[in-house]
Protein backbone atom coordinates (compact mmCIF):
# COMPACT_ATOMS: atom_id res chain seq x y z
CA UNK A 1 0.00 0.00 0.00
CA UNK A 2 3.04 2.42 0.79
CA UNK A 3 3.99 2.06 -3.16
CA UNK A 4 0.00 3.27 -4.13
CA UNK A 5 0.89 6.09 -1.79
CA UNK A 6 3.78 6.90 -3.75
CA UNK A 7 2.55 7.02 -6.55
CA UNK A 8 -0.23 8.77 -6.14
CA UNK A 9 1.77 11.68 -4.77
CA UNK A 10 4.57 11.62 -7.29
CA UNK A 11 1.43 12.01 -9.94
CA UNK A 12 0.16 15.04 -8.16
CA UNK A 13 3.67 16.59 -8.26
CA UNK A 14 3.25 15.72 -11.71
CA UNK A 15 -0.02 17.13 -12.54
CA UNK A 16 0.91 20.33 -10.64
CA UNK A 17 4.43 20.97 -12.42
CA UNK A 18 2.43 20.25 -15.97
CA UNK A 19 0.02 23.04 -14.75
CA UNK A 20 2.50 25.61 -13.55
CA UNK A 21 4.22 25.02 -17.09
CA UNK A 22 1.66 25.17 -19.15
CA UNK A 23 -0.30 28.30 -17.58
CA UNK A 24 0.52 31.72 -18.22
CA UNK A 25 2.15 33.65 -15.55
CA UNK A 26 0.59 36.13 -13.80
CA UNK A 27 1.22 40.00 -14.60
CA UNK A 28 3.02 42.05 -12.10
CA UNK A 29 1.61 45.50 -11.08
CA UNK A 30 3.97 48.44 -10.97
CA UNK A 31 3.30 52.20 -10.36
CA UNK A 32 2.05 54.01 -13.17
CA UNK A 33 0.19 50.93 -15.52
CA UNK A 34 0.22 47.68 -16.25
CA UNK A 35 3.09 45.63 -16.49
CA UNK A 36 4.70 42.27 -17.03
CA UNK A 37 7.52 40.38 -15.34
CA UNK A 38 10.18 38.63 -17.14
CA UNK A 39 13.58 36.28 -16.04
CA UNK A 40 15.97 35.26 -18.47
CA UNK A 41 19.21 33.38 -18.00
CA UNK A 42 21.93 32.38 -20.33
CA UNK A 43 25.65 30.81 -20.51
CA UNK A 44 27.69 33.56 -22.57
CA UNK A 45 30.37 30.31 -23.50
CA UNK A 46 31.69 31.50 -26.98
CA UNK A 47 30.96 34.90 -27.37
CA UNK A 48 33.62 36.90 -29.11
CA UNK A 49 36.29 39.21 -28.27
CA UNK A 50 34.46 42.82 -29.07
CA UNK A 51 30.92 40.91 -29.34
CA UNK A 52 27.62 41.70 -28.05
CA UNK A 53 24.84 39.70 -27.13
CA UNK A 54 21.56 41.61 -27.24
CA UNK A 55 20.34 39.83 -24.10
CA UNK A 56 16.45 41.13 -23.35
CA UNK A 57 15.07 43.12 -26.09
CA UNK A 58 11.20 44.62 -25.10
CA UNK A 59 10.86 47.23 -27.86
CA UNK A 60 8.51 48.64 -28.49
CA UNK A 61 7.66 48.29 -24.63
CA UNK A 62 10.55 50.37 -21.62
CA UNK A 63 11.83 48.53 -18.72
CA UNK A 64 10.62 50.39 -15.11
CA UNK A 65 13.04 48.28 -13.27
CA UNK A 66 15.61 45.00 -13.76
CA UNK A 67 17.77 43.66 -11.97
CA UNK A 68 20.87 42.00 -13.38
CA UNK A 69 23.28 39.56 -12.48
CA UNK A 70 26.98 38.24 -14.12
CA UNK A 71 29.43 35.67 -13.36
CA UNK A 72 33.24 36.86 -14.56
CA UNK A 73 36.63 36.61 -13.45
CA UNK A 74 38.04 39.45 -11.98
CA UNK A 75 41.35 40.39 -10.11
CA UNK A 76 40.11 40.96 -6.52
CA UNK A 77 36.27 38.85 -5.33
CA UNK A 78 35.75 41.15 -2.48
CA UNK A 79 32.87 43.25 -1.75
CA UNK A 80 33.02 46.40 -3.47
CA UNK A 81 36.53 45.27 -4.59
CA UNK A 82 36.68 45.34 -8.55
CA UNK A 83 34.53 45.35 -11.62
CA UNK A 84 34.13 42.69 -13.97
CA UNK A 85 37.09 42.05 -15.94
CA UNK A 86 35.06 40.73 -19.17
CA UNK A 87 31.50 41.03 -19.38
CA UNK A 88 29.96 44.38 -19.58
CA UNK A 89 26.41 44.84 -19.64
CA UNK A 90 24.73 47.81 -21.03
CA UNK A 91 21.32 48.93 -20.74
CA UNK A 92 19.24 51.93 -22.65
CA UNK A 93 17.71 51.89 -26.11
CA UNK A 94 19.65 50.08 -28.77
CA UNK A 95 20.78 52.31 -31.37
CA UNK A 96 19.77 55.12 -29.18
CA UNK A 97 21.76 55.02 -26.08
CA UNK A 98 23.36 52.40 -23.95
CA UNK A 99 25.73 53.19 -20.34
CA UNK A 100 27.42 50.25 -19.02
CA UNK A 101 26.03 49.83 -15.52
CA UNK A 102 28.69 47.14 -13.98
CA UNK A 103 31.18 48.33 -12.03
CA UNK A 104 33.06 47.68 -8.67
CA UNK A 105 29.89 48.63 -6.76
CA UNK A 106 28.30 45.82 -7.93
CA UNK A 107 30.86 43.05 -6.88
CA UNK A 108 29.08 41.12 -4.24
CA UNK A 109 31.99 38.93 -3.20
CA UNK A 110 30.58 35.81 -3.84
CA UNK A 111 32.72 33.23 -5.65
CA UNK A 112 32.51 29.31 -5.09
CA UNK A 113 34.63 28.89 -7.86
CA UNK A 114 38.27 30.27 -8.41
CA UNK A 115 38.38 32.59 -11.29
CA UNK A 116 34.54 33.34 -10.87
CA UNK A 117 32.84 36.09 -9.04
CA UNK A 118 29.49 37.38 -8.86
CA UNK A 119 28.14 40.43 -9.55
CA UNK A 120 24.73 42.03 -9.10
CA UNK A 121 22.75 45.66 -9.83
CA UNK A 122 19.61 46.67 -9.98
CA UNK A 123 18.87 49.45 -12.37
CA UNK A 124 15.43 52.03 -12.63
CA UNK A 125 14.87 53.65 -15.30
CA UNK A 126 16.10 57.53 -15.56
CA UNK A 127 18.06 57.18 -12.16
CA UNK A 128 21.12 56.48 -11.21
CA UNK A 129 22.97 57.45 -14.97
CA UNK A 130 20.26 55.32 -16.26
CA UNK A 131 18.37 56.35 -19.93
CA UNK A 132 14.43 57.09 -19.23
CA UNK A 133 13.96 54.85 -22.14
CA UNK A 134 15.06 51.70 -21.21
CA UNK A 135 14.13 48.74 -24.07
CA UNK A 136 17.35 46.59 -24.12
CA UNK A 137 19.83 45.22 -21.56
CA UNK A 138 22.61 43.48 -23.88
CA UNK A 139 25.76 41.78 -22.91
CA UNK A 140 29.29 42.74 -25.01
CA UNK A 141 32.62 40.96 -24.17
CA UNK A 142 35.03 43.65 -23.22
CA UNK A 143 37.76 41.21 -23.32
CA UNK A 144 41.14 39.65 -25.27
CA UNK A 145 39.51 35.99 -25.92
CA UNK A 146 35.95 34.40 -25.93
CA UNK A 147 33.78 34.30 -23.04
CA UNK A 148 33.70 30.71 -21.32
CA UNK A 149 31.11 28.38 -19.50
CA UNK A 150 31.79 30.70 -16.07
CA UNK A 151 30.17 33.73 -17.46
CA UNK A 152 26.66 33.75 -17.25
CA UNK A 153 24.11 36.50 -17.05
CA UNK A 154 20.64 36.51 -15.60
CA UNK A 155 18.14 39.22 -15.81
CA UNK A 156 14.36 39.90 -14.21
CA UNK A 157 12.52 43.30 -15.31
CA UNK A 158 9.10 44.60 -15.09
CA UNK A 159 8.15 45.76 -18.25
CA UNK A 160 5.51 48.40 -18.70
CA UNK A 161 3.23 46.20 -21.24
CA UNK A 162 0.48 49.11 -21.11
CA UNK A 163 1.90 52.30 -22.73
CA UNK A 164 4.73 51.46 -26.05
CA UNK A 165 7.67 54.13 -26.49
CA UNK A 166 6.65 56.82 -28.76
CA UNK A 167 9.82 57.02 -30.54
CA UNK A 168 11.40 53.40 -30.25
CA UNK A 169 14.01 52.11 -32.29
CA UNK A 170 13.44 49.93 -35.62
CA UNK A 171 15.84 47.56 -35.48
CA UNK A 172 17.26 48.90 -38.62
CA UNK A 173 13.96 49.24 -40.23
CA UNK A 174 14.01 51.62 -43.41
CA UNK A 175 18.12 51.84 -43.46
CA UNK A 176 19.15 50.08 -46.04
CA UNK A 177 18.36 47.75 -48.79
CA UNK A 178 17.95 44.03 -47.84
CA UNK A 179 17.26 44.78 -44.62
CA UNK A 180 14.05 42.33 -44.22
CA UNK A 181 14.04 43.16 -40.54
Amino acid sequence: MKAGKHYVVVLVGLVIVGLATVLPAGKASAPGGESQFIAVSSLLAGLAPGAVFPFIDTTPHGIAQAHIAITDSTTNCSAGAAAPSNVKVLVGQAGVSLVSVMGAATNTGISTTPGQCVFHVTINAGQGGVPNTVTDIVVLNGGASALTGINTVTASASVRVGEEIASWHQHGRDVGAGNSN
